[in-house]
Order: C-alpha cells, then sequence, then structure tokens
C-alpha cells in the first residue's frame, strides 16, 4: 500500500507528534488530524502550570521506567528507540530549548506552554499536515480488503472520512463507556480510574496551615504495602506535593476500590523511627533550657512544629530537658506517623491522569498497533500507561507517538 492517508484522532501532544514525525519521516505521506473540539493541544497548553512539563532530566532508561506505575516492561525498548535525549534535541534543533529545574522536570526556556504548543502547531503545518476542529469521531470501522482504505471514520454530524491507517490519541478518558468508539472494534479496555490526585483530609486544625510545606516528607496508606517521599505540602482541602501525587499514582487502584476513604500515615522528615529519635534527643539537648514551644526544628517550620505539639497534647510550658519519656514518645509519633483520615480526592490543578485505558496486551510495542487490527494504532493517555508528575507522561507520548510515526512510515 504506497498511497498512505493516516488519520489521527485527537489533537493533543501525542497526535500532533505521530503527524509530525510520520511527515518528517515520509513528506509525501497524507496526514490528517481530527479534533473533536474547537481548540488543540488544551491539555498541554494548561500542563505544568502553564510553563509545559516537556520531559523529566532521567537520561538512563532503567531509571526513566522506575517512574511509570503501569506501563513499565511495555516501554523499555519504546524508549531505548526515542529516548529523553531524543526529546531534548528535537525540541532544540526545533528552536525551543529546555531548562532543568533542580528536581529534574525539564521546561521551556520561556516557561511557557504556549511556546511548545505554538512549535507543534507551527511544524504540522509547515509539514502540510492537515487538521480538521469540531470533528467529533463516534464509530470507526473496517472497509472490506481489497480497496484503497482500510477504515471509515464517522461523525457525529453523519459526515466521514476514510483512512489507510488510523492513530488512536484521544488521551484518557476517566469513564469507560467513552472508549465505546475503541472497545466496539473488540479492543480490550482496562477501567479507567484517576491517578495523581491530592488527598481532601476534614480537619480543619490541618486547613489552618495551608501553604505550609517540607522537603523531605514520606506518605504511608494504611494497609498499602509501599510508601512514597518527597516535598509535601498542605492545602486548604488537605494534603499534596509530589509524596502525595506519588502514593495516588502508584495506589490509583487500590484507592479507588476504598472510594479513597482510608488513612495517611505522614513523616514530617522522611527518618527512620530511630533515627528520629536521635535527631529529636539531639535537638532537645542543645536547646535543653528552652521551653518546648520555643525549640527550633530542622526542616520543621515554626508552624508546623506548634501543630506537632498539640498534636501529641504536648505541655508546651515544658522545657525541652523536662519532657517525659511518655511525652517524647508522642512528639516522635507524630513526627513518624501522623494520621489524617482521607475523605476524597480533588484532581490535581487542570492535569487530568487516569490509569486505564487500551490494554497494552492487545498493542505490539515495536509498531503501537493494536495485534487484532492491522492499520490501527495507540499512542499517548490512551493506553493504559501512567507516569508520576514530572514530565513523565509528556515522555510517554513522544515516544509512544514517535514509535508508530516510524512504523506507519516504513
Amino acid at each position: 500500500m504506497t498511497n498512505k492517508r493516516i488519520v489521527i484522532i485527537g489533537a493533543g501532544a501525542s497526535g500532533y507528534f505521530t503527524a509530525i514525525r510520520v511527515k518528517e519521516l515520509n513528506p509525501n505521506s497524507e496526514v490528517l488530524i481530527l479534533e473533536k473540539t474547537g481548540k488543540t493541544l488544551s491539555k498541554l497548553r494548561i500542563s505544568g502550570g502553564g510553563r509545559c512539563n516537556v520531559t523529566h532530566d532521567c537520561k538512563s532508561v532503567s531509571t526513566l521506567l522506575q517512574h511509570y506505575p503501569r506501563g513499565k516492561s511495555f516501554l523499555k525498548k519504546i524508549f531505548h528507540d526515542w529516548s529523553v535525549q531524543h526529546t531534548i534535541d528535537w525540541f532544540e534543533s526545533n528552536g525551543v530549548p529546555l531548562k532543568t529545574e533542580s528536581d529534574g522536570r525539564m521546561f521551556p526556556e520561556s516557561d511557557s506552554s504556549e511556546t511548545v504548543a505554538q512549535l507543534l502547531e507551527w511544524r504540522a503545518k509547515k509539514l502540510g499536515v492537515q487538521l480538521m476542529t469540531n470533528a467529533s469521531v463516534v464509530t470507526i470501522v473496517s472497509l472490506p480488503s481489497g480497496g484503497t482504505y482500510r477504515w471509515q471514520l464517522n461523525f457525529n454530524t453523519g459526515g466521514s472520512e476514510v483512512a489507510t491507517d488510523v492513530v488512536l490519541a484521544v488521551g484518557g478518558f476517566s469513564k469507560e463507556s467513552q472508549y465505546n468508539m475503541v472497545s466496539n472494534l473488540g479492543v480490550k479496555i482496562v477501567p479507567p480510574v484517576p491517578s495523581l490526585f491530592t488527598f481532601n483530609i476534614p480537619d480543619a486544625t490541618l486547613h489552618a496551615l495551608h501553604g505550609l510545606s517540607v522537603q523531605e516528607a514520606k506518605v504511608k496508606l494504611t494497609g498499602y504495602p509501599e510508601a512514597y517521599q518527597g516535598p509535601l505540602l498542605v492545602t486548604h482541602w488537605g494534603l499534596s506535593g509530589p509524596a502525595v501525587l506519588k502514593t495516588s499514582a502508584w495506589a490509583a487502584r487500590w484507592m479507588n476500590e476504598k472510594q479513597y476513604c482510608t488513612t495517611a500515615l505522614v513523616s514530617w522528615k522522611n527518618l527512620s523511627e530511630d533515627e528520629m529519635r536521635q535527631f529529636l534527643n539531639e535537638t532537645l539537648r542543645e536547646n535543653a533550657k528552652k521551653r518546648i514551644d520555643n525549640v527550633s526544628v530542622d526542616g520543621i517550620p515554626r508552624r508546623l512544629w506548634d501543630y506537632i505539639l498539640k498534636r501529641a497534647e504536648t505541655p508546651t510550658s515544658k522545657l525541652a530537658a523536662d519532657l517525659s519519656k511518655f511525652e517524647f514518645n508522642k512528639i516522635i509519633e507524630n513526627l513518624c506517623r501522623m494520621p489524617f483520615d482521607t475523605d476524597g480526592r480533588t484532581m490535581f490543578k487542570e492535569e487530568f491522569v487516569t490509569a486505564g485505558g487500551i490494554d497494552l496486551d492487545q498493542v505490539n510495542a515495536k509498531t503501537m498497533e493494536i495485534k487484532s487490527l492491522p492499520g490501527l494504532f495507540a499512542t499517548g493517555e490512551v493506553l493504559d500507561i501512567d507516569g508520576v508528575t514530572g514530565g513523565f507522561n509528556f515522555q510517554a507520548a513522544w515516544s509512544t507517538a514517535a514509535t508508530a510515526a516510524l512504523a506507519l512510515t516504513s
């Protein structure tokens, strides 16, 4: 089949990048992007607080894979074929250099997602990629073999398009029914559940600390085997920050089963209990003649220290040297395992990531083609792949798109 007509459903990051890479590899390919709304790259434009966290400075593939709760094995070859360095080089060569922040996140030097969006739109247009907006595909129909085209895409308005190859780049959905266009073709869907969300904590005394943050906390959900560390932020509704977002990503299905009602245990300094005891003992010895509420504790903001003492029911008029063993142990308990009952979740900013989508067993990782449906490909978040916060979901989008494009032009 020499004259390919490739239709990509979805004008998001993976859809645009698939189209661009196809045209870069084979300028003679006919490529059309269909977008159900009137806007393109909407999610990209609001990502990273409007800065667009393009990728993460994680050059080792084995290390990079550790940031994906789902899809790690599937992505191994894909990341070797289109790595973080490939992403950096592509943006650099197209006039959008990236900068690396202290935590490894990479943003455009302009600090504006619009820079990234405009590059993708400009590059696609320059290469001759066609775009049709307000084109909502409701069904994909396989055409009889032997003809020029393999697929017909029908719109909700009654119109249609035909294609030799179709790329599903529709993003993630919150409801399984939203995947009907795909599942009606016999493609297995892993039911979606939210990932990357913050914890609602119905505790007014905690809410009073909103805006407070610590740099090295650890969060452990009661009954869930793993704990996750990183910066933690107190909000006016509960707990947020990378430590919480990592927890929500890895425990996404577990928390969904619990209906987001569980107990989060927070260690405010990410030290073992023995290390915390030694640390607090040394701090109290250095401040033996001070009232306990006047003691400065390294890494613990003053407002948080006051909150810990209140939770531990510590008599604040006592000198540090006069704390009883019982009082000391109560402070340790609240430093290491302060419990918070969660009652629901809140979406992280305006970003939306799901755990779920097209079952990876249905997809050829070498080509991104659906195994049972030649000529039908899938890229980005429509797949049952998701990463933690930090640029990892975009990297999966760029890499799966590049893999599909190479297969489409080979």
